[in-house]
């Protein structure tokens, strides 16, 4: 079982400390602000909780992974910082928020021999994985919205927040990078398209702030559809003519963060799927057009 030491105790950080500790796995939690401090410490007595100030992230030497779950425009220099200390890391999404540096940390865990995952958690729901990986032309439709706005100051900006989780699904279903992307952002909302070599497309609709929560993502191939919600982690329709059949999956976890949670304590090697997401996301800010011009 990997010593696991867990850098953030923010919205996000809370949760994976709270997978990772279940799994007994949670050794120690860094964290920056002293309120949250005194939180980890309530919630968790007797595992330290270390100021990341008084840190000087050289990490001790009993810890065999450190997981990031700080701000996106951190995760590069805690994430190097990790690797250069011989470390297995762990990286909440988006990997970096530049794709050189996310490239740069991608070769330094290969040149270290070192395991590297990114936490992209929509590829750890059953419903995904039973949607099938198209082999000729297909659409993609996902849509990722949100009533208000992000729940804490690192998830406010849409486009390292939701969007992520969009280019990671649409990557997942095509590998190859896109021949043309057209992008419109209007405040706290973006949409995408996603032409591809083959025919195929994808249509990616992330926002904030939008009146409604939905999380849908729905793949189309020839007259077969196949449906998938957050609401049933585990569950995918498929809808052929009239007719629709669902499938579930059984998972010894159906909670997507703890299977994800898990996959790092036994993952091997250097995951792929962060540098292409951060390299799409720059691509789609550059496409980006305030809306009406």
């Amino acid at each position: 079982m990997k010593k696991i030491g867990l850098v953030g105790y923010g919205y996000w950080g809370r949760t994976l400390a709270r997978c990772f500790n279940e799994l007994g796995a949670l050794k120690v939690i860094y964290e920056l602000d002293p309120n949250r401090r005194d939180i980890a410490q309530r919630d968790y007595l007797g595992i330290p909780i270390v100021s990341m100030l008084d840190a000087d992230f050289s990490f001790p030497g009993d810890l065999d992974a450190i997981a990031v779950a700080t701000p996106p425009e951190t995760h590069y220099d805690i994430a190097l910082q990790a690797l250069k200390a011989g470390k297995d890391v762990f990286i909440e999404k988006p990997m970096t928020t530049n794709y050189r540096e996310a490239l740069r940390l991608n070769d330094l865990a290969i040149e270290r021999n070192l395991n590297l995952m990114i936490g992209h958690i929509y590829l750890h729901n059953g419903g995904i994985k039973l949607m099938p990986i198209p082999v000729g032309k297909a659409e993609l439709y996902v849509q990722l919205l949100n009533e208000a706005g992000g729940p804490s100051p690192s998830t406010r900006d849409v486009l390292w927040a939701g969007l992520p989780h969009a280019c990671s699904l649409a990557l997942h279903f095509f590998p190859d990078e896109p021949e043309f992307i057209w992008a419109s952002r209007n405040e706290d909302r973006i949409r995408v398209k996603l032409n591809y070599w083959n025919g195929s497309s994808a249509y990616l609709d992330v926002g904030d702030n939008t009146g409604r929560r939905l999380r849908r993502v729905e793949l189309r191939i020839g007259e077969t559809r196949y449906l998938f919600n957050t609401k049933e982690p585990t569950l995918c329709i498929m809808f052929s003519g009239i007719l629709g059949k669902e499938w579930k999956e059984n998972l010894p976890h159906a909670e997507p963060l703890m299977a994800e949670c898990m996959e790092f304590l036994n993952y091997k090697g250097v995951d792929p799927m962060g540098p292409k997401v951060v390299k799409l996301i720059e691509d789609i800010a550059n496409e980006c057009k305030p809306k009406g011009n």
